[in-house]
């Protein structure tokens, strides 16, 4: 990974992590405010945008939840595509040698399972 790359990464990461808290405290606030006895208006001159946005679920759902997830799912997304496009560590022959091991290990396996599967027909008889 280059520089440009590696610093670009970085500011979006400290973006994401300036949006996340601020959206988690803001939902704190909302959740920590809230009065059920109150009436809409008395919570907006109380708690002023908290109040707003406790009154409007649909807008706090799309400017502080939705933020959320979209940037998960981005992410998400992100590692995936990352993860796929780095390239295997191992060499062809050690994958082929991993390969042969594993084959070798299973026929052992069903060979003692086939022994005993025919021990136990040979004991009922």
């Amino acid at each position: 990974m280059d520089k440009k790359t590696k610093k670009t990464l970085i500011i979006v990461g400290a973006i994401e992590a300036v949006i996340l808290i601020f959206c988690l405290t803001i939902s704190i606030l909302v959740l920590s405010k809230w009065d059920a006895t109150a009436t809409p208006t008395q919570r907006l001159e109380r708690y002023g945008w908290i109040g707003w946005l406790q009154n409007n679920t649909t807008a706090f759902f799309l400017l502080i939840v939705l933020p959320v997830f979209i940037i998960f799912l981005v992410d998400a997304v992100y590692l995936i595509v990352y993860s796929s496009k780095k390239p295997s560590a191992l060499t062809d022959e050690e994958r082929e040698a991993i390969q042969a091991q594993a084959r070798e290990e299973a026929r052992k396996e069903l060979e003692a399972e086939m022994k005993a599967a025919n021990e136990t027909k040979d004991e009922k008889k």
